[in-house]
């Protein structure tokens, strides 16, 4: 093939053009250091997606784990997980910080927050109702999600009835109990989001049935935000080898593609590749 001046220049401008990143899921890390308590989020959502380890950098900034910057918009998704300290470092209190998020999700991105990380759709002005936020209880205590009536056919419900589970009548995902995290106990459901499931203990059902509303979506703009508590994201449960752990993962993997489907590859060109081709690739 025969190389000219002009090609050069525009093989230079599409590099120059490519995004820094090809990973399409960002997992946001609070702390310098991975605290034990997000480790195994971590390590499952690097290993089955390619997850692209990213740290706050200052008010309305990030960067990687080797100081790079790095902008939310280079991410499909972006999930938060925290369950190391339940209150939020001041860093994402910062107006330049809450705008840096409002504009990824306004724009098309997903946002995922899990555990105490689910407080933050109260601290964005998108949640009025009281969240709780609660220390570690390691009670073994066996606990489930079971949909909420019209949200049967959910996408995150996708495929437990050929496990053999019905999300209308609930099914077990953890036995181990949780590290600190939030919730709506007891003063909800949520009145903003919409209440995707409920959780319960088993004997089903118990006198707070219904208002703790641990899975819940919110639609802002072009996106969405999806946010995940009580003991329902809480993957040391299979490090602690619990049952049901594999009914959690699922879980997971189906708000994975959801929110993977519900967002454009970039949210700059709106590409219209497909996150189930995406996610193959880290396979």
């Amino acid at each position: 093939m025969k190389i000219t001046f002009r090609s050069c220049i525009l093989l230079t401008i599409l590099m120059i053009a490519v995004p820094a990143y090809s990973a399409r899921m960002a997992f946001l890390e609070a702390e310098d250091v991975i605290p034990v308590e997000d480790e195994s989020e971590y390590k499952w959502a690097n290993k089955n997606y390619g997850a692209v380890l990213i740290h706050p950098a200052g008010p309305g900034k990030f960067k990687d784990e080797k100081g790079g910057k790095v902008e939310l918009n280079n991410f499909q998704i972006v999930w938060w997980h925290r369950a190391n300290d339940k209150e939020l470092p001041k860093v994402f209190l910062d107006a330049e910080m809450k705008k840096a998020f409002m504009d990824f999700v306004e724009n098309g991105g997903s946002l995922f927050l899990s555990q105490v990380a689910f407080y933050y759709v109260a601290e964005l002005g998108l949640e009025s109702t009281p969240i709780r936020k609660c220390d570690p209880n390691v009670d073994h205590a066996i606990s489930g999600i079971i949909a909420v009536p019209g949200q049967e056919g959910h996408p995150v419900f996708d495929g437990f009835k050929k496990m053999g589970d019905d999300p209308a009548k609930g099914f077990n995902i953890n036995c181990y109990g949780h590290d600190k995290m939030c919730d709506f106990y007891p003063k909800g459901p949520a009145k903003e989001g919409t209440v995707i499931a409920e959780a319960y203990q088993e004997p089903h059902p118990q006198p707070w049935f219904g208002t703790v509303a641990p899975l819940c979506e919110y639609k802002v703009g072009k996106g969405t935000i999806l946010i995940s508590g009580w003991r329902f994201t809480v993957f040391r449960s299979g490090d602690e080898k619990c049952k049901y752990h594999d009914k959690m993962v699922k879980l997971h993997e189906n708000i994975m593609s959801y929110l993977g489907a519900l967002s454009s590859v970039n949210a700059k060109d709106k590409s219209p590749v497909t996150w189930g081709m995406i996610k193959k690739t880290y396979m």
